[in-house]
């Protein structure tokens, strides 16, 4: 009985865990990874509005590097529409707003 007592000997043998615990577990630790959306300096927003407008006129191809709170992403394709207004473009059939692109590059 005494070895059951000593340390944590009492807890260790009627430890588990419930399935909604581990559910939790694992949203915190995906939280701990968001990432703050970056703050671009108006060079920055220069040079991307110059390349969509280019690759608008042009009808080029390009590739857009947009923010996402755990991982960036890239979206490849064709600019068909442009959005003033509402500050947002379609590319590849999709709507993306300016504020979340971060890179444009020629595809």
């Amino acid at each position: 009985m005494r070895k059951k007592l000593e340390g944590n000997g009492l807890w260790e043998s009627s430890r588990m865990m419930l399935p909604e615990h581990k559910e939790r577990i694992l949203e915190v630790n995906h939280e701990l990874v968001r990432k703050e959306q970056p703050i671009l300096d108006p060079y920055k927003w220069e040079e991307i509005n110059e390349r969509l407008s280019d690759a608008y006129r042009n009808g080029e191809a390009v590739r857009l590097v947009l923010w996402d709170p755990f991982e960036n992403r890239s979206i490849t394709g064709m600019i068909t529409k442009l959005d003033v207004l509402a500050y947002r473009i379609l590319i590849a059939g999709q709507w993306v707003k300016l504020s979340g692109i971060l890179e444009v590059e020629f595809a």
